[in-house]
């Protein structure tokens, strides 16, 4: 651990922030330092909710957190300001332990579309049925994916 990291035990950043089985992380202005104390704790099996909104993962925070094996549970996930760009949605698209999720919030982000291609053909996230990329803009999974703009 640095001077960059804020927390000493992962429990810090649990604190409060925990409810029942959702993380409420957002905005708390996680680096990806301190996000790698979340992706090392077995407790991220009891999250089926995390929220993420308004960190600065990044790309390289979405890679390490995609490769968490403790995060097999999680079927809702904020990542909405984040400075995550289409690079960071190719490696959501490989995830091999995000298979049960289904809901994914990627609003105010550099995404630009080759990304976006990448979720809709992915193999591993088989029970992805809903994702907001902007405001306004979620595409759901019926029969192929449908954009639903929300007015």
């Amino acid at each position: 651990m640095n001077e960059n990291c804020r927390f000493k035990k992962v429990e810090e950043i649990f604190e409060g922030r925990l409810r029942g089985n959702q993380l409420m992380l957002s905005g708390k202005g996680l680096s990806l330092e301190e996000a790698r104390l979340l992706w090392k704790t077995p407790r991220m099996l009891e999250i089926s909710w995390l929220d993420l909104d308004d960190n600065n993962l990044g790309d390289q925070g979405v890679h390490e957190l995609v490769e968490c094996a403790f995060l097999e549970n999680v079927q809702y996930l904020n990542l909405n300001q984040n400075n995550v760009s289409d690079e960071g949605l190719k490696f959501l698209a490989s995830a091999k332990h995000l298979g049960k999720l289904k809901r994914l919030h990627l609003k105010e982000n550099f995404i630009n579309g080759e990304g976006l291609i990448s979720l809709f053909n992915s193999e591993m996230l088989v029970n992805l049925a809903t994702f907001q990329i902007n405001e306004g803009w979620t595409c759901k999974k019926r029969d192929g994916w449908r954009y639903k703009p929300q007015i």
